[in-house]
């Protein structure tokens, strides 16, 4: 997830980027940080940057939040943008510009990770994979994969009811799903954190009742990967 930080207070600035990069270690994750909206949006429109998620402060000097706002999503209009304010009065103005959330001065860490976790949620509802095996090809959501099995030179997709086979090998999938709550357990397996029901040691129950091994080179890493997950999601 790509984020940007548009506030012209440099504290502001400097906690919001700590608390994000120290509570979200366990994603690929890219913070940067603008302290007015001039500079971020002659980044996006002169530097070609692009970005998921956007904080922007609301009462900035040289050019309002909401002014940004209207700038910004003109450049990148699937951009999610997240107010902040030290007056709750500011908060009607930024429905003007679609915003996602508003968050208030000073910002509470729950509330900052409910804004974070709700943006990946869209994301992830709106990420799809292509598939094909032999004459047979498929759009999947990223959120219904459950796991990814290694087989020979393809890989079986599993999910809830119905399972897929691909081409491409189990390394590929790492790499493209790693960010999205998948771990890569065993060499032949990548689960999706979010469907495991029960972890019995080096074994794990997925909520379809599919048995996964752990490597016992991978478990103490991922019981920190599942225990920063699970802290993370709150659930």
């Amino acid at each position: 997830m790509r984020i940007a930080i548009c506030d012209d207070e440099v504290a502001v600035l400097s906690s919001l980027s700590d608390f994000i990069n120290k509570t979200y270690r366990d994603i690929n994750l890219l913070t940067e940080q603008y302290s007015s909206g001039e500079t971020l949006i002659r980044a996006i429109e002169k530097q070609g940057m692009s970005y998921d998620l956007l904080f922007l402060d609301i009462e900035m000097d040289d050019i309002d939040g909401i002014q940004v706002a209207k700038k910004v999503h003109a450049l990148l209009e699937d951009m999610y943008i997240v107010f902040i304010t030290s007056h709750d009065e500011f908060a009607m103005t930024g429905y003007e510009v679609s915003a996602f959330r508003f968050l208030t001065k000073p910002i509470q860490p729950q509330k900052l990770i409910e804004a974070i976790t709700a943006v990946k949620k869209e994301l992830l509802n709106k990420k799809t994979i292509h598939v094909e095996s032999k004459n047979k090809e498929a759009v999947l959501k990223v959120k219904d994969i459950l796991y990814i099995e290694a087989q020979d030179k393809n890989v079986k997709i599993v999910q809830q009811k119905q399972s897929y086979y691909d081409r491409n090998r189990i390394d590929f999938y790492t790499h493209l799903l790693g960010p999205n709550d998948f771990y890569r357990v065993h060499r032949s397996y990548l689960i999706n954190l979010r469907y495991i029901k029960f972890i019995d040691n080096l074994d794990i129950l997925m909520v379809n009742g599919d048995s996964i091994p752990v490597s016992r080179l991978r478990k103490k890493q991922f019981d920190e990967a599942f225990h920063t997950y699970m802290k993370r999601t709150a659930r």
